[in-house]
């Protein structure tokens, strides 16, 4: 049985005691009645004049005394009810004492293993955290390890001044139309707010112009070829055509190609374009827009020391 049982146990026991306890005060009041009638009716018949009225006034006392009797045995049987639910109440009692007793001890325990399993928990997310760190740390070393060792090896090549400036265009961006919304838009003007120069096709191009002739300047005059490679990338031929402009002009030393998959897997990559498979590139699933963009700050800094501007 469960404790709720035993205070609905509890609680009509207690009814039941509260209304034999009536009934007892009710025995009680017929016994004092009784009793009075009846020594009223014994003092009646000392104090009669005649024999028939002593008669009369001794059967009145002994039906009152058989009342008496009455009402005290109803009273004894009613006691013994009384205290046989008493008996019961109290042993319901116990057990709800008991009971509430088990159920505290039981919801200490289970608190104590919550504050252990939670303790555990965050101990065991500190480490991982520590472990996430250590390894973002690490891989951030690698990327700029090899960005230098790229560097060092790097043949010197010659990049075309951007027209009306002195300088180049620090990226040339080539991507889907489809990928402007969700990515590209924001890639490209975070990039020019952290002060490098891009080649951006809604910039670049005005009503009447040649797309293929801007789009060849542009990559003649950009020092770094980023490309967004993505599965709407790989659906048009047009931004394709520009992937093999950008991959000739890496072969040839004349730029670098910097390729950023956006929702694609490395096999993607491999099965749409082998020759990128194997290069080092940034993903949109691990860097935010902010992470890249400081890796495009570190790539130009980096290489632009080797470059000749014609």
């Amino acid at each position: 049985m469960s404790i709720s049982f035993d205070r609905a146990t509890e609680a009509r026991l207690q009814r039941e005691i509260a209304t034999l306890q009536r009934s007892q005060s009710g025995e009680a009041k017929k016994v004092a009645d009784a009793t009075k009638k009846m020594n009223n009716a014994v003092a009646s018949a000392s104090s009669a004049s005649s024999a028939s009225s002593t008669q009369s006034y001794l059967n009145t006392a002994a039906r009152e005394s058989r009342n008496v009797e009455a009402a005290q045995s109803r009273q004894a049987r009613i006691a013994a009810d009384i205290a046989q639910k008493m008996e019961r109440l109290t042993h319901v009692q116990d057990s709800i004492r008991k009971r509430a007793d088990k159920e505290r001890r039981e919801q200490a325990a289970a608190s104590e293993r919550q504050r252990k399993s939670d303790a555990d928990s965050i101990k065991a997310l500190q480490v991982g955290n520590d472990l996430l760190s250590r390894d973002l740390a690490s891989l951030a070393a690698q990327m700029t390890a090899a960005i230098e060792r790229q560097a060092s090896e790097a043949i010197p090549f010659s990049v075309e001044s951007a027209d009306g400036s002195d300088e180049p265009y620090d990226f040339f961006l080539s991507h889907a139309w489809k990928d402007k919304p969700d990515f590209v838009d924001g890639l490209a003007a975070a990039a020019r707010a952290a002060g490098l120069r891009v080649w951006y096709d809604i910039h670049a191009l005005k009503w009447g112009d040649s797309i293929r002739q801007k789009i060849d300047e542009g990559l003649r005059q950009s020092f770094f070829g980023v490309v967004v490679l993505s599965p709407n990338f790989f659906e048009r031929p047009w931004p394709q055509a520009e992937l093999d402009a950008i991959v000739q002009k890496d072969f040839s030393g004349r730029g670098r190609l910097l390729p950023i998959w956006h929702k694609l897997t490395q096999d993607e990559v491999a099965h749409h374009a082998p020759i990128l498979s194997g290069r080092l590139a940034l993903s949109t699933s691990s860097h935010s827009t902010e992470a890249i963009v400081e890796e495009l700050i570190s790539m130009r800094d980096t290489f632009r020391s080797a470059a000749q501007l014609t």
